[in-house]
């Protein structure tokens, strides 16, 4: 069952999928109109799931559902991914890349490759209060809260206590 994401209540569970570049305005667009269609058809073990979908910041594909409407299963989760995996195929994005990291600077994502990170805390261009996207997040409510945190707070930090040993 479809539903508005600002709908959704805030304690709906939510997956983030991070693409490896900026959507464009003509992809994100026709990416929400693939994702209506899956979420209005997205079941578990037979029940609607009420679910939404958004792109927030042209780098970030959310999926939502209310668990409080009906929980979501193993094999609908695997559904989703499914469906997320098909989506970077048809667009060319790749919304598993575990090793780039988003970070918020100058008004915009700025994505720094994992491999990249000590060199780049050693430069002070990423500091300990830089703002960082924590992806693990898992409800609607955390978006607000904790999902854009300084990155020193994060799993992050112990790259900036080794920046402070040298």
């Amino acid at each position: 069952m479809l539903t508005s994401f600002e709908g959704m209540e805030d304690n709906s569970r939510i997956w983030i999928y991070q693409s490896d570049r900026p959507v464009t305005a003509d992809e994100k667009k026709a990416i929400l109109l693939d994702s209506e269609i899956f979420l209005k058809q997205w079941a578990a073990h037979g029940s609607d799931l009420k679910a939404s979908g958004t792109i927030l910041h042209d780098h970030f594909l959310i999926i939502c559902t209310d668990e409080s409407f009906n929980l979501a299963s193993g094999c609908s989760i695997d559904s989703s991914v499914q469906f997320v995996q098909n989506l970077g195929q048809k667009y060319g994005i790749d919304f598993f890349q575990r090793t780039n990291l988003a970070f918020w600077k100058d008004n915009a994502i700025k994505m720094v490759k994992l491999n990249e990170l000590k060199a780049m805390v050693a430069s002070g261009e990423i500091g300990a209060d830089s703002l960082f996207f924590e992806n693990t997040i898992q409800s609607k409510s955390q978006l607000q809260t904790e999902w854009r945190v300084k990155a020193g707070e994060t799993w992050l930090k112990r790259y900036f206590k080794a920046a402070l040993n040298v």
